[in-house]
């Protein structure tokens, strides 16, 4: 291996393109072949079984609405009223005469439904009156008296009773194909059977479920059979939607466990698809033939002889010429290379070869290495020069002569009486001596509250009674250590954008709780909230902040992202900063930290120590 390794790549990549690549492309068109043909068989299994159900899902709607509809008609008050009527008469024309009512009120019902067929009501001594969408010289599919007797029983058991299908010819070019239902009307409240309704379903309209104009080769070829559990043909699309409902389907097939599968039937062989409908009990199979798959196999395997054919000629033609570059071992470096453009410098080459591109891999690797030296020592040459413009700028004013000046503020104040102002400036006092002293050392929770209280006095000079401070911290998490001035920004927040248009009933609420040694502070506003727009923007800044940018706050202060990033700094990736808020409904800050109760200073370096 180790001789292979220190050939010339110009030499392996002949010797390997030469041997392997007619192999290679042998065997991939062979497993696309079977894939593809593969994939086509479970396509169409999964596009019937789509098929099957939809259309059972709305041959169910069709029968629910045949149910409702036969529910309707026989409580309707005004066709049990001339039932009662038809019984009470004598003469057989006055029969007649009472049963013509029914017509307006059967055509109310059967009118706003195109699939219904005809409505007939049956009395109990099997006299029939039928309304029909169509004109027909004589009743059709009357019942007879025994049918009636043996319905009668079975309605005893159940409402509603579907009869088996049948067909008329209407004329020699058109054959019609129903279903029946039939459901007891019943006097109400006795319960009595006082006559049947008998509603007429044509089948055809299921057509209509079928109709798709985008419908491709397969669809188009497809059979759809609605088959009741005794082998008998209900509705047959066929390929021209005129299939014999006088066939029964064999029983073998509905009786297996497969839902899916492959069957003869009328000398054809079809992939067949079942899916039985829990509410009628009717299976609905869809039926694909075979040939069609067929035509699709055998266009498959012709672009994959072809496709096969002219590949392995381009290999053989072009394996010299491709011979002649690094072609694998270059690609792998450029990839790489992309990685180190995007700032992934942990990538390396692992090449243990001792020719042209062994060297270069070791040569790429000694660049990434000092490069990525020399990026970090820029990073922290450049935080040390950000933490030296903050010491700058603070040391610009000296806190002492500031400090002394408010508390001169505040004497002159309260010996002429001006007790806001001494009030506000011994406030002020308070503030600029928490900011400025050792801003990095974490401190007690409690300090940071009265640092809170003081900030929020002087507000009230300016808000008055428009907005209120609560504090719900328990005393117990008072001595817990956190970061200076990672809460009162957030109240500074809550005042400047959450309240501020607020003109009465401004309230900021201060919570804190523990748990499994995790501290939660979570700051509160019931102000104007953000949209969708604006926490996105937030949620934006939070993943472009870095120790570089981070001290950068745009004349804004101390912000948000900044103190995520100090929390993150100091403690950890896995606490920080969240932000929820609705409009018109807040905002609430939360910042995650670690439950610690001490607080160290270092005797050697000055800083704090958790």
């Amino acid at each position: 291996m180790r001789h292979w390794n220190d050939r010339m790549l110009k030499t392996k990549m002949f010797i390997s393109f030469s041997v392997v690549s007619l192999l290679i492309v042998g065997i991939t068109c062979g497993i696309f072949y079977f894939k593809n043909t593969s994939d086509i068989k479970d396509q169409t299994f999964s596009l019937s079984k789509i098929i099957s159900k939809q259309f059972s899902e709305m041959i169910d709607l069709y029968i629910q609405n045949m149910e409702e509809l036969s529910l309707s008609i026989s409580i309707d008050p005004s066709i049990q009223g001339i039932l009662f009527d038809f019984y009470k008469a004598t003469d057989p024309v006055e029969k007649e005469v009472v049963g013509y009512k029914l017509n307006p009120i059967l055509f109310n019902f059967s009118y706003p439904k195109t699939y219904v067929q005809r409505i007939s009501i049956y009395s109990l001594d099997n006299h029939l009156y039928q309304y029909s969408k169509r004109v027909e010289p004589k009743p059709i599919n009357q019942l007879t008296p025994e049918q009636l007797s043996a319905l009668a029983v079975s309605l005893s058991k159940k409402p509603f009773v579907s009869l088996p299908s049948y067909e008329i010819n209407m004329d020699e070019q058109h054959t019609e194909k129903g279903i029946s239902f039939i459901r007891k009307i019943t006097k109400i409240p006795t319960q009595t059977i006082i006559g049947f309704v008998q509603i007429d379903l044509n089948v055809n309209a299921f057509n209509m479920v079928l109709a798709n104009t985008n419908a491709n080769e397969m669809q188009h070829a497809m059979n759809v059979l609605i088959v009741n559990d005794e082998g008998r043909i209900i509705y047959e699309n066929g390929s021209d939607g005129s299939g014999s409902l006088q066939d029964n389907f064999d029983l073998a097939v509905l009786n297996r466990n497969d839902t899916e599968g492959e069957l003869n039937w009328r000398h054809n062989n079809y992939l067949y698809t079942i899916v039985k409908s829990g509410y009628t009990g009717w299976n609905t199979m869809i039926l694909i033939p075979k040939d069609v798959l067929l035509q699709k196999q055998k266009k498959i395997q012709e672009i994959v002889l072809l496709v096969g054919a002219l590949t392995m000629l381009l290999i053989a033609a072009v394996s010299y010429f491709l011979s002649h570059q690094i072609l694998l071992p270059l690609n792998h470096l450029m990839r790489n290379m992309s990685r180190v453009e995007l700032g992934d410098f942990s990538h390396r080459m692992e090449y243990s070869g001792r020719n042209e591109i062994g060297k270069l891999s070791r040569m790429y690797n000694h660049m990434l290495e000092s490069i990525s030296r020399l990026i970090h020592e820029v990073y922290e040459s450049k935080l040390a020069e950000k933490h030296a413009q903050l010491s700058a700028l603070h040391a610009q004013i000296n806190p002492h002569f500031l400090y002394n000046t408010l508390n001169i503020m505040k004497s002159i104040s309260r010996l002429r009486g001006i007790e806001e102002v001494a009030e506000i400036s011994e406030s002020l006092a308070g503030l600029f001596q928490y900011s400025m002293k050792n801003i990095q050392h974490p401190v007690k929770l409690q300090e940071e509250i009265e640092h809170i209280h003081n900030y929020f006095k002087i507000q009230q000079h300016r808000f008055g009674s428009r907005i209120q401070l609560s504090c719900d911290i328990p005393p117990q998490l008072l001595q817990a250590a956190i970061l200076k001035l990672t809460i009162q920004p957030l109240i500074e927040n809550a005042f400047n954008h959450g309240l501020r248009r607020k003109k009465s009933g401004g309230c900021i609420t201060l919570r804190a709780m523990e748990a499994q040694g995790i501290l939660t502070i979570t700051v509160h506003d019931n102000g104007d909230g953000m949209n969708d727009k604006a926490m996105t923007e937030l949620q934006r800044s939070f993943r472009m902040s870095n120790a570089l940018n981070s001290y950068e706050a745009g004349g804004h202060g101390i912000g948000l992202s900044n103190i995520r990033q100090r929390i993150q700094l100091y403690y950890g990736k896995e606490y920080g900063l969240t932000v929820t808020s609705k409009p018109d409904e807040g905002t609430s800050v939360s910042l995650v930290l670690p439950f610690v109760t001490e607080v160290k200073v270092s005797r050697n370096t000055g800083e704090a120590v958790l």
